[in-house]
């Protein structure tokens, strides 16, 4: 019994560093694919997980506007957090929505997907090494 929780905590914790480090290329690079992966993750999640990624991405975006110095690119980030919080949202929980995420993703970024499935997320900073 230990030994399934630990490997459900593990994959847990797989997931909400892919969804962290896929909502970082999506903010940083403002990569579709990466919004898409960002989605797919949290619409994947459980129910305290989701609220848990929901809350992340509020205190993300009030954080940007406090500390951010270029009220261009402050405005610019903070409205790619919150429209990515607001669809986590928007749907949250729906079993249709988490396969429809999968299939956009499965159209926009295979490498993604599979690292999905594996609950990889060394995808992110792999392609894109310099934002990590």
């Amino acid at each position: 019994m230990i030994f399934w929780k630990s490997m459900l905590f593990r994959h847990s914790q797989s997931i909400r560093d892919y969804f962290a480090d896929a909502v970082r290329v999506y903010i940083l690079r403002g990569e579709e694919a990466a919004r898409c992966a960002a989605i797919a993750a949290a619409k994947g999640a459980g129910k305290k997980q989701r609220q848990f990624m929901i809350e992340s991405l509020s205190k993300m975006a009030s954080n940007v506007m406090r500390n951010s110095p270029d009220k261009v690119t402050r405005k610019s980030i903070a409205d790619r957090i919150l429209s990515l919080k607001d669809e986590v949202e928007l749907k949250n929980g729906r079993a249709g929505d988490f396969k429809a995420e999968i299939e956009k993703l499965s159209k926009m970024n295979e490498e993604y997907l599979a690292s999905f499935n594996r609950a990889d997320p060394s995808v992110f900073k792999r392609k894109h090494p310099q934002l990590f």
